[in-house]
């Protein structure tokens, strides 16, 4: 499991990082790397960190990419899906932690 988070801010988002840790716990998910991606200005295929995410997915290092949500991929349900595409064919796939 990779837990992939964005940097909005100069705040590390400690909340966000701990609903995913705990998330993942109570799956019984491994987490391999903890991601903190502040390239929020490109698509997700053009930033360097999500990259990192779908290569742990192909090396067979992680099975999946956790995030608190779906905007921290992206806002726009294209670029959304697309992402999704791309951790799918790497043989993953995408989880949004729910908010408690």
């Amino acid at each position: 499991m990779v837990i992939y988070l964005a940097k909005t801010s100069t705040a590390f988002p400690e909340i966000e990082m701990r609903r995913c840790e705990e998330y993942a716990g109570a799956h019984g998910w491994a987490i391999s790397l903890t991601v903190l991606d502040d390239e929020l200005g490109r698509s997700p295929d053009r930033r360097s960190r999500f990259l990192a995410a779908v290569d742990r997915i192909k090396s067979g290092e992680a099975s999946a990419v956790l995030v608190p949500s779906k905007a921290t991929i992206s806002p726009l349900d294209g670029e959304f899906n697309e992402a999704s595409h791309m951790v799918e064919k790497a043989g993953g796939f995408i989880q949004v932690a729910p908010r408690r």
